[in-house]
């Protein structure tokens, strides 16, 4: 909730400035400050699936398309996946 008062105070008074590149920061602010209240609270960002989603770019324009999802999705796991590819062998096939 301060961040929140904090945001409304700061904009409201920077808006009175007449440096237009502060203006236009503070519309910014304004059009966005559910998230950045959102942030503030939970620190949380989609970073995260942002960076599994151009993984998952790179895997597909690598390959050049596949002919079935579960190829596709296979590859995506087996990029970004935590898969123990040795453990996934069966022992007799195993060279060390």
């Amino acid at each position: 909730m301060g961040a929140k008062r904090f945001l409304k105070r700061w904009t409201r008074s920077a808006l009175l400035s007449r440096i237009e590149p502060i203006r236009r920061f503070v519309k910014t602010v304004r059009k966005h400050l559910d998230a950045v209240i959102a942030y503030s609270d939970t620190r949380l960002t989609n970073a995260i699936s942002e960076g599994i989603n151009r993984i998952a770019k790179i895997v597909k324009n690598r390959a050049s398309g596949f002919r079935h999802l579960e190829a596709f999705a296979d590859m995506i796991l087996l990029t970004i996946g935590d898969v123990d590819i040795p453990a996934q062998i069966p022992r007799r096939f195993r060279t060390c």
